[in-house]
């Protein structure tokens, strides 16, 4: 199976977040008209932009959502197997994993409801299986592709499930930790990054508010806007850069 033949699952925002990341954008753009040009009214000529700004922050979250579903998947599989231990069908036991993480995690969890489509498919007819293999290809995450491969392959074989399981979620555990550590690593100079990148701002801001008539002569004329203009397109290429750089995949 192919895991890169359909759109991502989480490729659109939900009204909060869009809402949340508009007002961002509308509350930047303000400072940055501000700062660069002494004017509110130019933070009109920044709305053109939007798109490329709106395309990042669903990168960001689905980034987010990646990992929250797939912490919640190896979650689930510590109930699927109790609950196959116990002589559970494999249907059932998915059904009483997906109550657990309702009651640990709260019934908005994209676990949750992840879980929850999953035993709707399978009171249609669907089997376990096939319907993991589903959400693989609408997630396109390789660790759920890869469990349903291996379940499948159990339940075709009779294998006990249970053990099966909890071999997986070992080795899927123990990759998450590794991951998460170099996480830590990865994300500690990410924040120092981003202490950078607000010392350009950081700096006009101070000389405008203490000192404006030092720099007066940048605003209001074009050699001053140009001036500006480059800077502000520098600044721009530079924390792009930077994020790019700092985005590795582990």
């Amino acid at each position: 199976m192919n895991l890169h033949t359909s759109k991502n699952w989480s490729g659109r925002l939900e009204t909060k977040e869009w809402v949340m990341s508009a007002s961002i954008y509308v509350a930047l753009s303000v400072t940055a008209a501000w700062l660069f040009y002494d004017s509110i009214i130019a933070a009109f000529i920044f709305a053109p932009f939007y798109p490329f700004y709106h395309r990042a922050v669903i990168a960001v979250c689905s980034k987010r959502k990646t990992e929250q579903l797939t912490d919640g998947f190896i979650k689930s599989l510590n109930s699927v197997a109790s609950s196959l231990a116990a002589g559970f069908s494999a249907e059932n036991a998915f059904i009483t994993a997906g109550a657990d993480m309702e009651k640990m995690l709260g019934h908005g969890a994209v676990i949750v409801k992840e879980l929850n489509i999953i035993n709707s498919r399978v009171r249609t007819g669907v089997r376990v299986e096939d319907a993991l293999f589903e959400l693989a290809k609408k997630t396109k995450i390789t660790e759920i592709y890869d469990f349903a491969l291996v379940f499948s392959v159990a339940v075709k074989n009779g294998s006990d499930c249970a053990a099966v399981i909890s071999s997986c979620i070992q080795i899927m555990e123990a990759k998450r930790d590794a991951q998460k550590e170099a996480l830590i690593l990865i994300r500690s100079k990410q924040y120092e990054q981003r202490v950078m990148c607000i010392i350009l701002p950081g700096i006009i801001a101070y000389l405008r508010l203490s000192s404006g008539s030092f720099i007066s002569v940048l605003y209001h004329n074009p050699p001053g806007i140009l001036i500006m203009s480059v800077c502000l397109s520098v600044y721009v290429l530079a924390v792009y850069l930077a994020e790019r750089i700092g985005d590795i995949k582990v």
